[in-house]
């Protein structure tokens, strides 16, 4: 096989870049596939038709081509634009994994609180249950002391009342004693001892 060198305009070169590029082959192999064509054709209607065919090829692959880069920008746009919502979803998620870590740590020191304040509930619920009790026996200890007062009381009242009966009697027996007994010594120095008999 011999190389064959041409000398063709820059855009052209392109053209055939895109075709090539299209068919998925060499730039190379498409230019040696296309002389092929060339050759095989049978008259200039012929060729000339196959250069429209190809021109009319061509521009149909550059209008596409420039839908195709049309449809990267904005391709390109909108990724920028997913990009930024990353961006700031990262930025969000950040934010709500420390409030998250936050309030897991304030859960933590809150149920340790809790526990805390359910061990003096449960000690002040059996210091209070105590408490009942020895209130409980001081109440019982008080009735009984009640009782007890209440018969002392009652004791004390039928005592007074024996001790104003002795002394109501004691009383009557004092008003009726000086005319049984004789005088005592004093009363008879101070008067004569045929006086008290007259009374």
């Amino acid at each position: 096989m011999q190389r064959v060198y041409a000398v063709v305009k820059e855009e052209i070169v392109h053209l055939v870049d895109d075709r090539a590029k299209v068919m998925g082959v060499t730039r190379s192999l498409w230019i040696s596939k296309a002389i092929e064509s060339y050759l095989h054709l049978q008259d200039d209607d012929k060729i000339t038709s196959g250069d429209d065919k190809i021109t009319q090829e061509v521009t149909t692959l550059k209008a596409k081509l420039d839908e195709s880069i049309t449809e990267a920008d904005h391709l390109r746009d909108d990724l920028l634009v997913k990009e930024g919502d990353l961006t700031k979803l990262k930025t969000d998620a950040e934010l709500k994994w420390r409030e998250t870590t936050q309030l897991r740590a304030e859960i933590t020191q809150a149920r340790r609180e809790l526990e805390s304040a359910r061990n003096k509930v449960e000690q002040l619920q059996t210091e209070m249950d105590k408490k009942r009790d020895e209130t409980e026996q001081a109440r019982g200890k008080v009735d009984a002391l009640q009782r007890d007062l209440t018969h002392y009381q009652d004791t004390v009242k039928l005592k007074d009342q024996h001790i104003s009966f002795l002394e109501s009697t004691v009383h009557q027996a004092l008003e009726k004693l000086p005319k049984a007994l004789p005088p005592s010594e004093e009363e008879a120095r101070a008067k004569h001892w045929y006086q008290f008999w007259r009374m």
